[in-house]
């Protein structure tokens, strides 16, 4: 692993992401706890409120928060620059976007307006305060290479998708008459096409080659990707401004995107079949289900266009791939990565030259098997779910595995944190 590119004497104390880690799987069992509520098969209608609750349990509660807490770490380390207030930024972030997160399932869930209107307030505080903090640490980063490029075009998306989340809650709260459709569409590509994908793009450019052992992703790559994806997410407010003659540009823009993701993925997976370790890997496993995954968004995608008459059934696949698929695959296997990393790097930082935990030895590898066996079948229920409502109760018991183990992972973790910490502190008295 070389580490010798990385700023790590700016890195903010351990708390800061963790605090984000410990809370976020707790909301795959509120996911779960969605989906066993719903009325009848809550997959087999797009809009119902169970899956909308379910959806945002797992793209605000769960990746959310661990983007959150990793981007706290990941710009003093691999951009250079600490957010300004940084623990102040954490801890405030932390509780608005969980308080959201419950006030918004609330909302979908009791269709009240209240819980829309408790949302969206307490949400776009989250997303202001995460999201100035952010281009703050941006504008002032020494590095100007596609990690930050990235990250900043992530972070314009996520405020874009933010700012339409919030119109659409109100809306929900008050009645207002908005181009409900559209807007749906553009929040759903700016905050998974964009904020989403753009992430994890501009995060693999570093993590891959560091932890997978790979070499790097090629220039042409880095360079043009995340632009590119970027202004393709445009297209989605064509509508708004054409209406149905934007359709046929509407339709070239996603090809071009989901091409683009096609690439992205199978780069990745080259560079992966050409790393130097060649010992099995769960994390790795993590990253190449989510590769496999994204490829199928696509190809469902395009099959959606080529087939009019089953276009709600591909939609619905690809949305579940990719969601599912590839984001829960991608930040579950960096998640196993970077937990031991830290606390490797925290206990050597702190004054333990010698006896620290090996990094398999944090979280014991047959439990990120287990995980990694979970996701699959979590993902093939969800293939079945549209049309099979016993299959939407196998995605729900998935989630609640996936969140017990993940929690019980990420808690044994910070036992042996603190287990060293106090080593260190009786040889320090």
């Amino acid at each position: 692993m070389n580490i010798a590119s990385l700023s790590t004497e700016q890195s903010p104390p351990i708390s800061f992401p963790f605090s984000f880690f410990a809370l976020a799987p707790l909301f795959l069992l509120l996911a779960a706890v969605m989906l066993a509520l719903g009325e009848g098969n809550p997959f087999a209608e797009t809009h119902s409120p169970a899956l909308l609750a379910a959806t945002h349990c797992i793209t605000l509660g769960f990746m959310a928060a661990v983007m959150f807490g990793a981007v706290q770490q990941i710009l003093p380390v691999l951009v250079g620059s600490k957010m300004p207030a940084a623990r102040l930024v954490a801890r405030f972030t932390l509780l608005a976007l969980f308080a959201g997160t419950l006030a918004l399932c609330g909302g979908f869930m009791r269709g009240q307006p209240l819980w829309f209107n408790l949302a969206w307030i307490l949400l776009g505080l989250a997303l202001l305060t995460f999201i100035g903090a952010s281009l703050i640490s941006l504008a002032r980063a020494p590095a100007d290479n596609a990690t930050r490029s990235a990250i900043l075009l992530a972070v314009i998306a996520l405020a874009i998708a933010g700012s339409i989340g919030g119109l659409l809650a109100h809306g929900f709260a008050t009645g207002a008459a908005l181009p409900y459709p559209e807007w749906l569409v553009a929040h759903a590509g700016f905050s998974l096409g964009g904020w989403v994908m753009l992430l994890i793009a501009g995060v693999s450019y570093q993590v891959v080659p560091m932890f997978q052992l790979t070499p790097n992703y090629p220039k042409w790559l880095t360079a043009a990707l995340a632009p590119a994806l970027f202004v393709l997410l445009w297209a989605g407010f064509l509508p708004l401004l054409f209406g149905a003659a934007a359709r046929p540009l509407v339709l070239v823009a996603e090809s071009l995107y989901w091409l683009l993701a096609i690439i992205f993925a199978a780069v990745t997976l080259l560079l992966q079949s050409r790393r130097r370790r060649r010992v099995p890997d769960a994390t790795l496993s993590f990253f190449r289900l989510g590769m496999v995954a994204l490829i199928c968004a696509a190809l469902f995608a395009f099959a959606a266009t080529l087939c009019p008459a089953a276009h709600t059934a591909f939609r619905t696949l690809s949305a579940l791939a990719f969601l599912l698929g590839f984001a829960m695959s991608v930040v579950n296997g960096m998640l196993y990565k970077i937990i031991p990393f830290l606390i490797w790097f925290h206990l050597f930082r702190g004054g333990i030259k010698s006896g620290i935990p090996n990094m398999k030895q944090i979280i014991p590898e047959p439990w990120m098997w287990w995980h990694y066996r979970l996701q699959w079948a979590t993902l093939l229920a969800a293939t079945g779910a549209p049309f099979l409502g016993w299959a939407a109760w196998l995605v729900a018991a998935g989630l609640s595995l996936q969140g017990f183990l993940l929690g019980a992972s990420v808690f044994k973790s910070i036992a042996v944190y603190r287990k060293h910490v106090r080593r260190i502190e009786r040889t320090q008295v």
